[in-house]
């Protein structure tokens, strides 16, 4: 036989392979997926493969199903002179969370037990819960402990608390010079309070407040009545914060996708890690002058916003800033260069979803509101 006609039979035969980058030139004897009954042909091989499958999940869907009902739904840690709450395992009809003291496996209060912190994290991407009650121990709150709870309307501070305070279910520091949390669902609590409804002094008033609430915002399924929809746009969708504060807490507005103006003090200096992350209504905000830094995230996925000035007193920009703000065409700042401007990695928005081209950034600039 020739060379060339031993080469062709060759490549006919390995054509008929079961084709694997391992086996280059041909599968370990057993392993031909074809009519000869190789391994993978077997039908009973693949019968006990599947069972095996199948077994292996129900087991690990068991094991999940047993560790999420055998955790417990308060989690604390001895902090110092008190306790703090480190996990919070709410179940679906869990709508207000208390936190000042101990909460025992029976549910009772332990009032010798006092909660003064909340970690990161501890009640996190909760779908239920609708109010927290902060108590007058607890002095020390770390910045991402409520992270996106996304039913969570408002948070109540008692009054002896030497720390925190809030004003209309949005949290504050005490001397109200930081804003530390505008929870995702607070437009709609707001929008309510416009139309006279009385906020809960405590659990208790809590149903009654959330039935009247489900009057006014039926939901997408029935529609909504026209003075309840002016007052969202009038009050929930706009929030202005204080003349008072000086910072915006990393996290505090994130994901706050009904609000479509957030209106900044002009005594504002920083704007933290992912300030505003995701507030995709959010058409009109203004970098007042003074404000010196902007953290990571801190503007990212405002995909409504078709204008942004950053002000010559901005020295720094964090990473990322401003990416996914697809409405932008260009950023302006009143920086002379870029050398006056210490700027994190990927800080423009892209010029499209799939450009991976930037957006202009203009030194120099003058705000074009005056």
């Amino acid at each position: 036989m020739r060379k060339g006609e031993k080469r062709m039979n060759d490549n006919l035969e390995q054509q008929t392979l079961l084709y694997d980058p391992i086996f280059v030139k041909k599968p370990p004897e057993g392993w031909e997926d074809s009519e000869k009954g190789g391994f993978f042909g077997k039908a009973a091989t693949k019968k006990t493969i599947f069972i095996l499958f199948l077994v292996l999940a129900i087991s690990f869907s068991l094991l999940l199903s047993f560790r999420s009902l055998s955790k417990k739904k308060y989690i604390y840690d001895e902090a110092g002179s008190g306790y703090c709450l480190s996990e919070f395992n709410g179940t679906d009809s869990d709508r207000c969370l208390r936190i000042d003291a101990v909460i025992d496996t029976d549910g009772s209060t332990d009032p010798q037990k006092p909660v003064t912190s909340v970690r990161n994290y501890a009640v996190c991407c909760n779908e239920t819960l609708d109010f927290i009650f902060i108590g007058k121990d607890v002095t020390s709150l770390e910045y991402n402990c409520f992270y996106y709870c996304t039913n969570l309307k408002a948070v109540f501070v008692d009054a002896g608390n030497p720390a925190y305070t809030s004003v209309d279910g949005v949290l504050y520091n005490k001397e109200m010079t930081e804003i530390i949390l505008h929870p995702i669902k607070n437009s709609a609590y707001r929008a309510a309070l416009a139309l006279g409804l009385q906020a809960p002094a405590d659990e208790a008033g809590c149903d009654a407040f959330l039935k009247e609430l489900d009057r006014l915002f039926p939901g997408e399924e029935e529609p909504t009545d026209a003075q309840a929809k002016q007052a969202m746009a009038d009050t929930g969708a706009v929030y202005t914060i204080p003349d008072t504060v000086t910072a915006v807490a990393p996290f505090c507005f994130n994901y706050c996708e009904t609000l479509t103006r957030i209106d900044l003090p002009d005594g504002l200096k920083t704007i933290g890690q992912m300030s505003f992350f995701k507030c995709k209504s959010l058409e009109s905000i203004r970098l007042p002058d003074g404000l010196e830094s902007i953290g990571a995230d801190g503007l990212s996925y405002c995909e409504k916003l078709d204008y942004i000035f950053v002000p010559a007193s901005v020295k720094s920009i964090g990473h990322h800033a401003f990416f996914g703000c697809l409405g932008v065409t260009e950023i302006d700042l009143g920086a002379a260069d870029k050398s006056q401007v210490e700027t994190g990695e990927s800080w423009l928005p892209k010029q499209s979803v799939r450009s991976l081209k930037n957006v202009p950034a203009v030194y120099g600039a003058e705000r074009r509101d005056g």
